[in-house]
C-alpha cells in the first residue's frame, strides 16, 4: 500500500479517497482519532492519510494532484 494524500483535515481525505473510488481506485483512509473528535488537537499532526494499493499510485496521484490543484484559491 502507497500513502498518496496526508491532510491535516478530515474533510479532505474524505473528498480524495471518495474520488479516487469513482474512478475505480481502491483507498482507505488511515487518520489519528483524535482528528475525528478535534483536527486541531493531535500533539503529532499526522493527519488524515489515504493509500491505495501499490499497483494504483500512480493514477491516484494524478487524481490526487487534480485536487490539489482545484481546491487552490483562483489568482
Amino acid at each position: 500500500m502507497k500513502t498518496v494524500f496526508i491532510s491535516a483535515f478530515l474533510e479532505d481525505a474524505i473528498v480524495v479517497k471518495t474520488m479516487l473510488e469513482s474512478a475505480g481506485i481502491p483507498a482507505e483512509m488511515l487518520s489519528d482519532q483524535m482528528l475525528d473528535v478535534n483536527p486541531f488537537y493531535s500533539i503529532e499532526p499526522k493527519g488524515a492519510k489515504v493509500i491505495v494499493p501499490d499497483n494504483a499510485e500512480q493514477d491516484a496521484l494524478a487524481i490526487v494532484e487534480n485536487f490539489k490543484k482545484n481546491k487552490q484559491p483562483a489568482q
